[in-house]
């Protein structure tokens, strides 16, 4: 007996997506990033995260599933740390190219950064579609024609006893693609959208786009560059500097005019996200529309401001893209159920 492909592999998409945005907490994150010994703890951390989410896997096809475990996490693991360090040397090439470009006068720069680059961002792209892609290979090299263990077999009978097996087939792989579209759109989406638009200076402050932030002098002292800010209120633009020896400004002490928390951002874009791909599931593709406009006319007249035109655009269409693009995929695989 062998079990069906769409459940089969919607579940190893399923078990990637828990093991990339679910139970990888942000300090195993900030591990695995970080050089020599620590860094390969975390990614030996998370390799046997994936792991352990691929046990059902094993208990199902025994060696075959095996094979497959083993295949997967090696190259997970691998290619996770060949996206840190090719990331890695992007954002310093992209600092440093900045530096060398970047004006010591304190004047106003894009709304993304003198630093900005995509390459974070497409890397992060890349390590996901290299992520399916072995799966997609080892579930063709090994379990496509493999069959099921036998105790497997009888544990899942008696388990289905009198019930319908085709309509807990069907229950199944819905709640299994549909997970995976809501881990999408709220956590990798969330995230991949944070590294798109992230602001990058030559400098080691970074400050929020949406506030149009002039980057410290570069001969300024580092403590006095982590602490400053910029604010612009219509032509006129002002940075404040604080005395490096006064410690840190209580956040009660910065400007009102600062941009809106990062989480209301995030919050938006994915409450952004979930109303698109609920609009594609209905086959109501046009009110997708509707989301967009509303989201501009609420940001209307900040759209004068380039800089933070930029931003909003960019994270905007990303995130759009993200909710349509797995929204029609989930809609692909749910039609296979007829």
């Amino acid at each position: 007996m062998t079990a069906d492909p769409v459940l089969v592999l919607a579940w190893l998409v399923a078990a990637h997506l828990a093991a990339d945005f679910v139970f990888q907490w942000g300090r195993l994150v900030r591990a695995k990033t970080m050089p020599g010994g620590r860094g390969a703890r975390g990614l030996l951390i998370h390799g046997a995260i994936v792991a352990a989410l691929l046990l059902p896997v094993v208990a199902a096809f025994g060696v075959p599933g095996w094979r497959v475990l083993v295949t997967v996490v090696v190259t997970h693991v691998a290619i996770d740390w060949t996206k840190i360090v090719l990331t890695r040397r992007a954002e310093a090439a992209a600092a440093a190219d900045a530096a060398r470009r970047h004006e010591p006068s304190g004047s106003p720069v894009d709304g993304l950064g003198p630093a900005w680059t995509p390459l974070p961002a497409v890397l992060f792209a890349l390590d996901q579609l290299a992520h399916l892609a072995v799966l997609g290979g080892a579930w063709l090299a090994f379990l496509s024609t493999a069959p099921l263990e036998p105790g497997f077999v009888t544990w899942a009978g008696s388990w289905l006893a009198d019930r319908d097996q085709a309509v807990v087939h069907e229950v199944a792989v819905r709640t299994v693609v549909l997970a995976s579209l809501l881990v999408v759109n709220v956590r990798a989406g969330a995230l991949f959208v944070a590294v798109l638009v992230g602001a990058r200076a030559p400098t080691e402050g970074r400050v929020p786009p949406a506030a149009s932030a002039a980057t410290a002098p570069l001969d300024a002292t580092p403590a006095a560059r982590r602490m400053g800010w910029t604010v612009r209120l219509g032509p006129l633009t002002g940075r404040a500097v604080p005395d490096a020896e006064t410690g840190p400004v209580p956040e009660t002490a910065r400007p009102s005019a600062a941009a809106p928390p990062a989480r209301v951002g995030e919050a938006i874009g994915i409450l952004e996200r979930l109303l698109v791909v609920t609009f594609v599931l209905v086959r109501a593709e046009a009110a997708i529309g509707l989301v967009i406009a509303a989201k501009t006319l609420a940001r209307f007249r900040q759209l004068d401001d380039r800089d933070f035109a930029e931003y909003y655009l960019l994270g905007t269409l990303a995130s759009v893209a993200i909710a349509a693009i797995s929204a029609f995929a989930a809609v692909a695989v749910l039609d296979t159920l007829g």
